[in-house]
């Protein structure tokens, strides 16, 4: 099912006394393209907005009764996303954007600053939990950090002996790198014995193997 990792939208809804939840048949049938594309969109804009001001901190800053709105069509959104119609979803989807910029206008208009362009708020995947983080250009732009908005921070040289970490125990994944430019991996899971795991790299479609 299709998620918003931004926008914080979920497609499948969490139900602690069933076993199997079955998705609405617009998620499989030709409809599918046109949720894809709304919730793509209602992400990218999201996504925007939150590395340029901070993850939830326009929340955070919008008074009460937009805040309320604000939270309604995001309810609103997920609860169009369990039904079977993809028009209302798409309405629904239009009004989150709608939202969103709301409260980037009330930010601006009330004499809220973004965010330091050195500073660089992301998301985690949900294969790799989900957590906001911020990637910095150095440790002299941390203080600048919202630390609402994040659960920890680390500069691009930190990032960077991260890499060569991991690189120096994944010789494939290097070679694939290296031979496919553009390849990117869409999941590390671990493999082998129980004693003995070793991590494995998975790539998308675009490796010609």
């Amino acid at each position: 099912m299709a998620s918003g990792r931004y926008s914080k939208t979920r497609a499948k809804p969490k139900k602690k006394d069933e076993d199997t939840w079955y998705p609405p048949a617009m998620w499989s049938d030709s409809r599918y393209k046109i949720i894809r594309a709304a919730i793509d969109s209602l992400d990218e804009v999201a996504r925007k907005l939150e590395q340029r001001w901070g993850i939830g901190k326009l929340e955070r800053i919008a008074p009460p009764a937009l805040s309320v709105k604000f939270e309604q069509a995001r309810q609103n959104f997920n609860d169009a996303c369990h039904g079977d119609d993809h028009n209302y979803l798409v309405q629904k989807a239009d009004n989150l954007i709608t939202g969103w910029k709301a409260l980037e206008r009330y930010a601006e208009k009330n004499g809220h600053q973004p965010s330091d362009e050195r500073i660089w708020y992301a998301i985690a995947p949900d294969d790799a939990g989900g957590k906001p983080f911020a990637i910095i250009q150095d440790g002299s732009v941390a203080k600048l950090v919202d630390p609402e908005s994040v659960t920890r921070t680390y500069t691009l040289d930190e990032v960077c002996r991260f890499i060569k970490f991991w690189e120096e125990k994944n010789s494939l994944a290097n070679a694939v790198k290296d031979t496919f430019h553009g390849s990117e991996i869409t999941a590390i899971k671990k493999r082998g014995k129980k004693d003995d795991k070793k991590e494995e790299a998975f790539f998308d479609d675009e490796i010609p193997f």
